[in-house]
């Protein structure tokens, strides 16, 4: 069931990229120049569908980063309790060879 919404969910998110990039195909001037917007010093013509995808792509980027930088704390207490638990499994080995084993006799009642 969650194969087919996700397929579902790729290909409604794939036709309305396709939508977006027929209707925004026309050039428009992309300026990094905010002061000067007559003469800007550095300009050129782009795709608006390729500004509006590379934002997004940059979006996406920088939230993932920002996740993962958010969640740092989560894996170092991830890491800690593997390592915990490493130590006690070997704590543990160690202890079970210390147990003495029952020789199976039992004490004869007279």
């Amino acid at each position: 069931m969650t194969s087919l919404f996700r397929t579902l969910f790729f290909w409604t998110l794939a036709l309305a990229t396709m939508i977006v990039a027929v209707a925004n195909r026309h050039q428009v001037p992309f300026s990094l120049d905010p002061f000067n917007a007559k003469a800007p010093a550095i300009a050129f013509g782009l795709p608006l569908f390729w500004i509006i995808m590379g934002t997004a792509l940059i979006g996406i980027v920088l939230g993932g980063w920002s996740t993962w930088l958010g969640q740092a704390h989560v894996r170092q207490a991830l890491r800690e309790a593997e390592e915990k638990i490493r130590r006690l499994e070997r704590e543990n080995e160690v202890a079970q060879k210390l147990i003495v084993k029952p020789t199976g006799r039992a004490l004869q009642a007279h």
